[in-house]
């Protein structure tokens, strides 16, 4: 180096160009399509949806109707005499 050349300009330099640098490489990466799932992920998300397809459908958790069909609201069951105190 020569002493003209001040080395705080050197260093401030090429932290401006590796700042630049990285700056557009975070910007090519994020603009580049994201990678699909793994072959192995992939199938088994696709067999999960084709046995849900195939599988019978569940009762649902809740009756069905109004507001009258509530079992909170329906008048309590006969007792069968063998009441605990």
């Amino acid at each position: 180096m020569d002493a003209s050349f001040s080395s705080t300009i050197f260093i401030y330099g090429l932290a401006f160009i590796l700042g630049v640098g990285k700056a557009c490489t975070l910007l090519i990466w994020r603009t580049l399509p994201k990678p699909r799932p793994g072959l192995r992920q992939e199938a088994g998300a696709a067999w999960r949806r084709r046995t849900q397809r195939m599988s019978p459908e569940k009762p649902p958790d809740h009756p069905l109707g109004g507001p009258d069909s509530h079992p909170s609201t329906l008048p309590p069951a006969p007792q069968d005499g063998l009441s605990r105190p």
